[in-house]
């Protein structure tokens, strides 16, 4: 039976890692034990899952409710499973899935776990015994406090009283945040939130205090929902556990939230010179930003899915402190080409209009009237398409000017507009400071030619 377990195991962790492009056979006998283990797995694992999220394992209650509810349903899967599949190998593998199940809902066990190094713990030690700000205990239950403060915040767009608990540049940064899904129309609320665990991960300790960093990592379960507050209704629903890296420095006798980083982020994909740049223009980087931001309408969105689509390498600023200018990368699925994008957001509203070259590829122009433009130079290289052929005449963008400047850059740019927000954006290109900084630039000069 110890081998049997063993080998299922192995089974299941194979069958959580690689992707849709990993190697291996396509079918045979193993994929066929993986799938029989599966189905015992799956059922007990989602009614362990659903029951920790429903009923949170802070109330002592609460918890024995769920486990008097799974354990019983489990076996009597287990046992359902033996007399479906047998009582023989293929019998024990489905029996034993559905077993396995049961706690690995419950305890959450294939989240991802986190682990003070014993280097961490030993510098910890060290700090803690000179100074008391660095009591372990104290810091753990600090950054709880400040999480659910921030959520509370967060979920009703306070950012006066974020003010309290961050550094003032991480205020800014959060301000710019909750900015956008202002002009976005949305909230994103959390509810129901409980903190599984939480653990200090990395320390530092300077001789001079001001410039002592301590990082914890929380993994906390909560319902994330998305919502659209013009048509008060929920865009995206997330109940997954998640864990996010908190970061502090002391400010005199007490701890500011100086950033949050996702564990979802692909720390190797931070680029440096980007953050660099971002800087020096006063923007703010982050190198993941998943689909908080994600809009809903356009064609350039159109294969937008909230959960799957994603924002990387964001930079978020102020143009004359008022007009909200963001720049990344946006891929609609995994593997998709991600396009470089300079978002604006523009007092005057003026349809759905797009503007591109003839040889570009991949634009879709579905509900959209042709428009031919006065100039015949410019309609032999770009088209343009619009929902009303009055707001776009009056589009300052289409002018000479600025479509030479886009016509002189080595890579196609194509524009859309969509009321009052409008995008440039490559496919062309990688994610680099070069043309970061030119899609910046002809944000600018469009700036100048909306006169604004």
């Amino acid at each position: 039976m110890v081998q049997i377990i063993s080998a299922a195991l192995e089974l299941f962790a194979r069958a959580g890692g690689g992707g849709s492009g990993g190697g291996g056979s396509s079918g045979g006998d193993g994929d066929g034990i993986v799938f029989l283990a599966l189905v015992g797995y799956v059922p007990t694992h989602g009614l362990g899952a659903f029951l920790r999220r429903k009923l949170p394992s802070e109330s002592g209650a609460a918890s024995l409710l769920a486990h008097v509810i799974t354990w019983p349903l489990s076996i009597i899967w287990a046992i359902a499973c033996f007399a479906m599949f047998g009582s023989g190998f293929f019998g024990s593998i489905v029996a034993l899935g559905a077993i396995i199940g049961a706690p690995a809902g419950l305890f959450n066990w294939f989240s991802e776990v986190l682990k003070q190094s014993a280097e961490v713990k030993q510098r910890l030690k060290r700090a803690a015994a000179n100074d008391p700000m660095w009591d372990e205990a104290q810091l753990v239950d600090f950054a709880k406090q400040t999480f659910m403060r921030y959520q509370y915040d967060w979920s009703r767009q306070d950012t006066e009283s974020m003010k309290q608990y961050m550094t003032e540049g991480y205020h800014y940064h959060a301000s710019l945040f909750i900015y956008t899904l202002q002009l976005m129309q949305r909230t994103n609320t959390m509810e129901d939130i409980v903190i599984d665990e939480a653990v200090v991960m990395q320390v530092h300790d300077d001789q001079n205090d001001a410039n002592d960093r301590v990082t914890i990592g929380i993994t906390a379960r909560a319902k994330d929902t998305l919502i659209n507050t013009a048509a008060n209704a929920a865009i995206f629903t997330d109940n997954s556990s998640f864990t996010e890296y908190w970061t502090f420095a002391r400010s005199g006798s007490t701890w500011l939230l100086a950033d949050i980083g996702q564990a979802t982020a692909d720390m190797d994909a931070y680029n440096n010179e980007l953050a660099a740049f971002a800087a020096r223009n006063k923007y703010c980087y982050s190198v993941d930003m998943g689909w908080l931001f994600i809009p809903e309408r356009g064609q350039l969105f159109g294969q937008a899915k909230f959960g799957v689509s994603d924002i990387n390498n964001h930079a978020v600023g102020l143009y004359k402190e008022s007009l909200l200018v963001q720049l990344y990368t946006y891929a609609a699925f995994n593997g998709a080409q991600p396009r470089v994008i300079a978002q604006v957001n523009v007092p005057k509203t003026y349809g759905n209009i797009i503007v591109h070259r003839k040889q570009s590829s991949n634009i879709n122009t579905r509900g959209l009237e042709r428009i031919e433009t006065e100039w015949i130079q410019f309609n032999q290289q770009y088209e343009v398409y619009a929902s009303n052929a009055e707001q776009a005449t009056s589009f300052e963008l289409l002018n000479p000017t600025y479509m030479e400047q886009l016509a002189a850059l080595p890579f196609a740019v194509t524009i859309e507009v969509v009321d009052n927000v409008i995008y440039l954006y490559t496919d062309e290109r990688g994610t680099d400071v070069a043309t970061y900084g030119i899609m910046l630039d002809l944000v600018h000069k469009a700036f100048k030619e909306l006169r604004l």
